[in-house]
């Protein structure tokens, strides 16, 4: 299993390179406009990442006995949506790092870091342009990609507003059908391209994307936990605080003392004035590790990807489970080989 990750991932990173890095030139000009659009993606393409979109997509793939070695061919399409995503969730979000290095906005300037995303959606679609596969199945597939765009941003717009509306705690549902949108929906759109892909039909393949919605909203919880706990890999620990996010474990803790609204409320401000640094940082995780709300989010996120993994193993066996489960691992950073 760890051999068969390990070959795939490999491949994955060459369809990448051939899809997002080949073709840009060593100096951006102003006579090369793909040059110029280029360089801010190519960057952050090149500066790594735990790759398991595509390789969901691989493995949902696989396990739809689909044989041919093209998949690769569609891994940047959702790597492709994924990298621009986070172009612009760094502006949207002020976040000065992304996976250790400055974020895009920083290194390029934010306009050409927004035209530049932007771009890339549309170049991250062309994936689908060379893929071989009937028309209906090539045409469900862009529907695919076209309605989880839009779900993406549609979550994202959610999260905007939550963390830009000082004092306002959304519910836990509410936060869940966020997250479903956003970090669910590039799940969801791995698993049914691999699926669909294959030759499935496309309401089996919807279905088997739908348990990978659950698995994103478990995944991003985790994330949650992680960004204020030992912080998340390339970031500092808190960053979240700074940006207003409310998270589950804020959310979670509100649910239990209502009455820390106003204070949790004041640290988020003061860290978001004076940034990283500030202790407002630290108090706002002492008062939500006060009330165990850290704890009890990391449990309901590992709850959601427990469940998904017993359906998988009703629905296609144990070696489908035992297949997923280190794909999981490796979402959450965990070594797989």
């Amino acid at each position: 299993m760890n051999d068969e990750f390990k070959q795939r991932l490999e491949k994955i990173e060459r369809a990448l390179h051939i899809a997002f890095l080949s073709d840009v030139p060593e100096s951006a000009t102003e006579q090369n406009p793909i040059a110029l659009l280029s360089a801010p993606c190519a960057s952050l393409v090149s500066g790594g990442g735990k790759r398991w979109r595509p390789l969901l997509t691989v493995l949902a793939y696989q396990l739809a006995e689909g044989k041919n070695e093209d998949i690769y061919t569609l891994t940047p399409l959702v790597e492709g949506i994924h990298t621009a995503s986070l172009i612009h969730d760094d502006i949207e979000d002020n976040s000065e790092l992304r996976r250790g290095k400055p974020a895009a906005y920083v290194a390029y300037g934010l306009d050409s870091a927004l035209n530049s995303g932007s771009w890339l959606y549309f170049r991250a679609l062309q994936s689908l342009e060379s893929y071989q596969a009937p028309a209906s199945i090539k045409l469900d597939l862009y529907g695919a990609a076209l309605t989880h765009i839009r779900a993406l941003h549609e979550g994202q717009a959610l999260d905007i507003h939550w963390h830009r509306t000082a004092g306002f705690f959304p519910s836990r549902q509410d936060y869940e059908r966020m997250i479903s949108l956003k970090t669910g929906a590039l799940a969801a759109l791995a698993a049914y391209t691999g699926m669909r892909a294959a030759g499935k039909k496309h309401e089996e393949s919807q279905s088997f994307a739908a348990l990978f919605t659950r698995v994103g909203v478990g995944f991003q919880i985790l994330d949650d936990v992680k960004n204020i706990s030992t912080g998340n890999a390339g970031k500092k620990r808190g960053d979240d605080i700074v940006e207003g996010k409310k998270s589950m474990p804020a959310i979670l803790h509100i649910e239990k003392h209502p009455e820390d609204a106003a204070a949790l409320t004041a640290y988020f401000e003061q860290a978001r004035r004076n940034g990283i640094n500030s202790p407002a940082v630290e108090k706002a995780i002492a008062l939500l590790s006060s009330s165990g709300s850290i704890t009890d989010a990391e449990i309901q996120g590992k709850k959601k990807i427990d469940s998904v993994l017993e359906q998988l193993d009703t629905r296609y066996g144990s070696a489908a489970k035992e297949m997923f489960e280190a794909l999981f691992n490796l979402m959450q950073g965990r070594k797989t080989f």
